[in-house]
């Protein structure tokens, strides 16, 4: 019988490929982890417990969900860019984390390279509010009036927002004067725009899908690139002629670090899928919430095209931080 030493001695003479799909097979001997990189309680950590209950029962061992917020996600980025290649580590990642956190500042602790894209999991638009008393019915006239008053302003969720830079890019493409007010999250943006104290709200439908309903707020236009279920009667921004530019989806995804065996993304990648898929996950996903998935490949080549989208926007407009 050979020794255990004599064992890795054979099993470092394997061409890389065969070690790798050795090491695919006896994968997972132990507990997983998924790196949260916001806080509990919030729909982020609803759906990484159901994808997490999802992967025990695919892959026979204990996932656990680890909340390391800060940063705007990138000190729980920065715990899996530097963790072992091994596939016992995981980002759960939002569309700044791995695009905007990169670009926006001069020394990051990580970059893109450092990760390897599994799947997004959802993809979800902005959407565009008013007030009740508006007179806007839909984007088109938003951008109109902008340009007859010389201004008009709008609030986001912050400075460098998914919101704030579609509507940087609006602005380029478009020449309508629009003037950011940034806010400390998307509710109080929200609630302003109710109480008649700024005229758009730009940010995610969950926020103001309610106060749509109720009447006392009015979505007048989202960047999904087709209608959505939820809010039929209201129009695209490609429908109302803003093509690419006002076409955008914020997405939620899981990534590994950067050379983690292919057999063990293949094998995590299908996992996710099938979760995503499955009645259990769906049920904790917010009703604006697309599901979304993509091959490995597919969802790098998602990732790489944005940066190249959103880079010059950001550069432009002096958005890089120290």
């Amino acid at each position: 019988m050979m020794t255990r030493r004599g064992l890795l001695a054979a099993a470092s003479l394997l061409p890389p490929v065969a070690a790798q799909a050795q090491q695919g097979e006896s994968w997972p001997s132990r507990p997983i982890r998924i790196v949260l990189p916001y806080t509990t309680g919030g729909s982020a950590d609803a759906l990484a417990r159901a994808l997490a209950e999802h992967l025990r029962e695919q892959l026979g061992q204990p996932v656990i969900v680890d909340s390391r917020p800060g940063g705007g996600s990138m000190i729980g980025a920065e715990v899996v860019a530097r963790a072992p290649r091994d596939g016992y580590t995981i980002l759960y990642a939002g569309w700044p984390t791995v695009t905007m956190n990169v670009v926006m500042h001069r020394s990051p602790a990580y970059r893109t390279e450092d990760f390897r894209p599994l799947t997004p999991f959802f993809r979800t638009p902005l959407s565009v509010g008013v007030g009740r008393d508006s007179p806007l019915r839909n984007f088109r006239e938003l951008v109109d009036l902008a340009k007859q008053r010389g201004g008009l302003a709008y609030g986001t969720s912050g400075v460098g927002a998914s919101s704030h830079m579609l509507m940087e890019r609006i602005k380029a493409s478009t020449g309508a004067p629009f003037e950011h007010v940034p806010y400390r999250g998307e509710a109080p943006a929200a609630t302003d725009v109710i109480a008649g104290h700024l005229p758009i709200y730009v940010g995610s439908a969950a926020t103001v899908l309610q106060h749509h309903r109720a009447g006392t707020m009015r979505i007048i236009g989202h960047t999904n690139p087709e209608r959505l279920p939820i809010l039929p009667d209201v129009a695209t921004l490609a429908e109302l002629g803003f093509g690419d530019v006002g076409t955008f989806t914020y997405w939620h995804g899981a990534l590994l670090p950067a050379g983690t065996p292919e057999p063990i993304v293949q094998r995590l990648h299908a996992a996710f899928v099938s979760g995503i898929a499955s009645p259990a996950v769906r049920a904790r996903m917010a009703e604006d919430l697309v599901p979304f998935t993509l091959s490995p490949e597919a969802f790098a080549e998602l990732i790489r095209q944005e940066i190249a989208t959103w880079t010059p926007i950001i550069r432009a407009n002096n958005l890089v931080m120290e």
